[in-house]
């Protein structure tokens, strides 16, 4: 069958049930491994892999995010596995990366602390950035089995560590950052359907408010961030306000916007210990 024509009608289909169409793209090349800008030089394709090509569509045509049907994605420049045990690393979150690297830059810190890891891209990306000691935790023994494997196909040395939040962590950090959970629960139902259905609940629930788990780090800042230390919090839109509440014994160092001008960081510093 002639690609043109095996890439038109997958496209077609895709439109039709409100799914960007690019994504037939990325699956057909993830199949015969090339380029999305090879497939226009490819005349014909092969019984044998148009139908790992349909299996695979079929999988998207149900609403089975495009991350989770290849079990990898791209993050900051860097390949990462995921799977349905972890967030699938939203190019937002980017932000918080450069905001760390910045930080860590220019303060000369030695230390970093990533809290709910998840698959790990914050943690990896800025330790392929600098020569600093990262760890990173997770109450999911399945995620960080993901992050696990992101840190070694990446080639870098982390700690993982097994807590639910700060419970089995021993030491203070220079920087600690974290993208936590932080959608209210009763809005989780409302959320597209590729997230509530495919994304771990885990990752998502943030608790009434969605801000059960900036409280957490708060409460603990004293205990485990060093003098002269920060926080880099990743938050949701419209959070700002009510986050700088919850820190309000913090300096605000910084409040950082995403693409699409929404403030989606915030780094503090602690005033005094708790």
């Amino acid at each position: 069958m002639k690609m043109f024509e095996f890439r038109s009608m997958l496209k077609e289909k895709a439109k039709s049930l409100d799914i960007d169409s690019v994504d037939i793209d990325y699956l057909i090349a993830d199949v015969l491994n090339v380029s999305r800008t090879d497939l226009v030089l490819i005349d014909e394709i092969d019984e044998k892999n148009k139908r790992k090509i349909l299996k695979l569509a079929k999988k998207r045509f149900r609403h089975i995010p495009i991350d989770k049907i290849l079990k990898h994605t791209y993050f900051y420049g860097y390949e990462y596995t995921v799977n349905e045990n972890v967030l699938t690393p939203r190019q937002d979150s980017e932000i918080l990366v450069d905001t760390a690297l910045d930080l860590i830059k220019e303060n000369s810190y030695n230390t970093l602390l990533d809290m709910c890891t998840g698959s790990g891209c914050l943690a990896v990306s800025i330790k392929k950035n600098v020569d600093i000691l990262v760890d990173a935790v997770d109450i999911s023994k399945r995620a960080l089995k993901v992050a696990k494997k992101n840190a070694k196909q990446n080639v870098v040395d982390i700690r993982f560590i097994h807590s639910n939040m700060f419970s089995n962590v021993d030491k203070s950090y220079d920087l600690i950052i974290s993208n936590p959970p932080y959608i209210a629960t009763d809005e989780i139902a409302s959320l597209d359907k590729e997230v509530r259905s495919y994304d771990p609940r885990l990752a998502l629930d943030g608790g009434a408010d969605g801000l059960k788990f900036y409280r957490k780090i708060y409460e603990n800042l004293s205990s485990h961030l060093n003098d002269n230390g920060m926080v880099i919090l990743e938050i949701g839109e419209g959070q700002s306000e009510d986050i700088k509440k919850i820190f309000s014994n913090c300096s605000l160092v910084s409040e950082i916007k995403d693409y699409n001008g929404i403030i989606r960081c915030l780094a503090f510093k602690l005033k005094e210990r708790l």
